[in-house]
């Protein structure tokens, strides 16, 4: 049962790329800040204000799960310049869970509610503080919620709201079973190749787009745009400044880092390019599906397998949470079979 209890409101507040392990998709947490993307080309043949679900009187549009399912991509790992090509290929089942999530948040919602939890002004206030430290460098708290036309009654609420299912959460998880040193050591044997770290680099990107069909004048000026930015870079310019000015891609918001990634995460060009490049320098123009692109590898890390030692906390963790999750699990059903969930028909 995928649990993402993040608020909606915090979650559109700033941008960033914020990777996280699989673990903890199923994870409650405090309001959270997530990627900001290039729009996604809508469906033409979808209706995106269609209705997809209906709970206990609050609807789901295709549009709002659209933009769950983006936040999903981001969880995943996926790159914002690959967005528009994983959406194209994964969009229908993340379309499916964005669905589930949002039925069971909704009565999550609607039961903790119903309880009055109570949550006191010194809580709300420090998931401010916490949501204020994850903000880019530089945008203040009133920046970030001018930007979304929101006031700070707005976002105190929501806090309220994404507590409150927090603390029911740890209500009805409270009594699970913790994991002991046996089951984490059997843990750790049965999965041995879930704890080999993969290879994995970091780099900032400047792309200039260029689309695959077109034709071969817009390919030789894309290139050669490329090329005098490159001379520039050579020249002893910023990379971060010239990605702001030129890069076609989101990442240009933070001088063009794309953050950490493993092999299979970047199309092939590019991945070749930033595995093999030296560290620190800016290597020559690399043609990708998207365009062309200056890559600057700013760190990369070999490959290798944890020890037992090193993963225990991490496995008794996981093994925690997945016995809350299982209890959580029951409870949602709960909730379930007592709300009257609706599917209007299709219109795709």
């Amino acid at each position: 049962v995928s649990l993402i209890l993040t608020s909606a409101v915090c979650l559109t507040l700033a941008s960033g790329c914020n990777k996280k392990a699989e673990d903890e998709n199923t994870q409650v947490s405090p309001p959270t800040v997530a990627p900001s993307f290039a729009p996604v080309t809508q469906p033409e043949s979808k209706n995106m204000e269609a209705t997809l679900v209906t709970v206990d009187g609050k609807s789901l549009t295709r549009a709002m799960a659209m933009r769950m399912a983006q936040e999903m991509a981001a969880r995943q790992g996926v790159p914002p310049q690959m967005l528009e090509q994983f959406m194209s290929q994964m969009g229908g089942q993340l379309e499916k869970q964005a669905i589930d999530q949002f039925i069971n948040q909704s009565l999550i919602e609607k039961e903790a509610t119903r309880q009055e939890i109570p949550v006191s002004d010194e809580e709300i206030d420090a998931v401010i503080a916490q949501l204020s430290g994850t903000l880019p460098e530089g945008m203040t708290l009133e920046q970030a919620l001018q930007a979304q036309n929101m006031q700070l009654a707005d976002l105190r609420t929501s806090i309220t709201g994404n507590e409150r299912m927090r603390k029911l959460y740890e209500a009805q998880t409270a009594e699970a079973a913790k994991a002991t040193d046996e089951e984490i050591a059997a843990f750790f044997t049965e999965n041995a190749e879930r704890f080999k770290t993969e290879e994995s680099a970091s780099a900032n990107h400047i792309l200039i787009s260029c689309d695959e069909k077109a034709d071969e004048a817009a390919h030789a000026k894309a290139k050669a745009d490329t090329e005098a930015i490159l001379a520039k870079v050579n020249e002893g310019g910023d990379f971060a400044a010239l990605a702001k000015e030129h890069s076609s891609c989101p990442s240009k918001d933070k001088g063009g880092s794309l953050g950490s990634f493993g092999r299979g995460r970047m199309v092939p060009e590019f991945e070749e390019a930033a595995f093999s490049q030296e560290i620190g320098t800016v290597g020559g123009v690399v043609k990708t599906q998207f365009g062309y692109h200056l890559i600057q590898v700013t760190e990369r890390t070999e490959g290798g397998a944890r020890t037992l030692e090193e993963v225990s906390d991490e496995i008794r963790t996981h093994l925690d949470r997945q016995a809350q999750e299982a209890i959580f699990g029951t409870f949602i059903e709960g909730l379930r079979e007592k709300a009257e969930i609706t599917y209007p028909k299709s219109d795709a």
